[in-house]
């Protein structure tokens, strides 16, 4: 004879549909991912009727992590210094990810810190010029995470130190036992630090 049969599910990501029929029939499986974490899932769909043994349908769902996403904001970052001087100040490197990522430089004048970090963080980019002459250097910051890499272009830029006076020569004339001289002004031009 015909037998009225239904079906069930024990997983909360699992829907069934039709939930019953009569004879011949077919019952689609649906799954929701939405409120799952990566990870194997598994249940078992039952189908009965009255008077027949029930019949099991394992089912094993797999959800996959979210690719790695990673943006790094500036794109580039620029540094000036004079040579001699003090290093110029950090700059800061916004990592946007929602992953895992680690941080590197392809520069020994260069350093990036923290060198890992997980999720939305900030590098902070720093340029050692102690043992550098006057030119241009140019380095990369890669970030990678997840099979994602990202790169932020690095210039420094170092001028050489100046100092220039005017006039060259200061001349006094005074007479003895009169009032001194006037005082007279040295100008200084400098792209860095001066004593005198």
């Amino acid at each position: 004879g015909t037998l009225a049969w239904s079906v069930t599910d024990n997983a909360a990501w699992l829907t069934l549909s039709p939930a019953s029929g009569t004879g011949n029939g077919g019952v689609t499986a649906t799954v929701s991912t939405s409120s799952l974490a990566a990870g194997t899932y598994n249940a078992t769909v039952t189908i009965s009727a009255t008077g027949a043994a029930s019949v099991s349908v394992p089912v094993t769902l797999t959800v996959a992590p979210a690719p790695t996403t990673i943006t790094l904001s500036p794109s580039t970052l620029t540094y000036s210094a004079v040579q001699g001087a003090a290093n110029p100040a950090a700059q800061s490197l916004t990592v946007t990810s929602n992953g895992s990522w680690t941080a590197s430089t392809n520069a020994s004048w260069l350093t990036v810190s923290p060198s890992s970090g997980s999720g939305n963080g900030s590098v902070a980019a720093t340029a050692n010029i102690t043992s550098l002459a006057a030119g241009t250097y140019n380095a990369t910051v890669t970030v990678t995470g997840g099979g994602v890499t990202r790169t932020v272009s690095v210039t420094l830029t170092i001028s050489a130190a100046s100092l220039a006076l005017s006039p060259a020569s200061l001349n006094f004339t005074a007479t003895q036992g009169a009032a001194n001289p006037a005082s007279q002004s040295i100008t200084l031009t400098s792209n860095g630090s001066w004593t005198a």
